[in-house]
């Protein structure tokens, strides 16, 4: 009867050790996907950093392009009332 307790407390045993090593198994591919995810968001952060720089060069070159056409204006009605 001892035997049998033993015997089956070892396949218990047996069966815990290769359930916690399948699901240790499933836990290895995570730090690749952390490392990808990080990757991923790092990337995307440096973009979006990019397109705030183009965004604020293109506002600058708006706001450059509105004080020439008021000049042309100015002048162009500098011009009319000279006439």
């Amino acid at each position: 009867m001892m035997e049998k307790s033993v015997l089956l407390f070892k396949e218990n045993v047996d069966a815990w050790i290769k359930q916690i090593r399948n699901e240790l198994s499933e836990f290895e591919d995570i730090p690749a996907v952390v490392e990808e995810n990080v990757n991923n968001i790092q990337h995307n952060y440096e973009l979006i950093q990019e397109m705030r720089d183009e965004v604020e060069d293109l506002k600058q070159e708006l706001k450059l392009l509105k004080i020439m056409h008021i000049l042309v204006l100015k002048q162009k009605n500098e011009q009319v009332n000279a006439s």
